[in-house]
This record gives structure tokens, C-alpha cells and sequence, in this order.
């Protein structure tokens, strides 16, 4: 099978995983810290006595939103790199609808 198969697939998938991330932005620096922490759910790995490789990272990312990345790290170490590529993706996804004018 060729790639060019494949480019569309990938770009419709890339297209939603891209307006999930903005809409998880606009959600992460709209709404208040407090009603975050509330509404998010606790881990199974938690409640079972482990911590996943995700357990920590919504008081990491508003501790990013805050602009406290020490502690952010602290509660999870991959939160700086996954809120980083988040922000990279948003602005490669950006410029690729604005800029370009191209469809969704």
C-alpha cells in the first residue's frame, strides 16, 4: 500500500485529535481551577493503591495554567512535554485552517 492511501485517513484522524486539544485548552484556561479538580474523575490505579503514567496530570496542567512548573513536574513528570506538544500542535493546527484557509 502506498502512503498516498493513507494521507487522508491520517489527516481527518489529525483533523478531531486537533479540535479535542483546542477545545481542552479553551476548557483548561476558561473554566475555574477548583470546578476542574471537582468534575475530574479519580483513577482506577488510585483506588487500586498505584499510580498510572497519567495519574497527577490535571492538577499538573493547571499548575502549568498558573505558571508553576515545578510543581507541576512534581505531580507528574511528563505533564510539561505533553502540555508543550499540546500548544505546538494547537498552533501547527491554527495556522494550517486560519492561515491557509483550508476546510475541516
Amino acid at each position: 500500500m502506498k502512503f498516498n492511501e493513507f494521507r487522508e485517513p491520517f489527516y481527518i484522524v489529525w483533523n478531531l485529535i486537533s479540535i479535542c486539544m483546542l477545545l481542552f485548552l479553551v476548557v483548561l484556561f476558561v473554566l475555574d481551577s477548583s470546578l476542574l479538580l471537582v468534575a475530574a474523575p479519580i483513577c482506577p490505579s488510585k483506588l487500586k493503591g498505584t499510580e498510572c503514567m497519567l495519574c497527577g496530570m490535571t492538577r499538573a496542567f493547571l499548575k502549568i495554567k498558573e505558571g508553576d512548573f515545578s510543581l507541576a513536574y512534581q505531580f507528574n513528570r511528563g505533564s510539561i512535554i505533553l502540555f508543550s506538544l499540546i500548544i505546538v500542535n494547537s498552533i501547527i493546527f491554527i495556522s494550517e485552517k486560519i492561515i491557509n484557509h483550508k476546510k475541516l
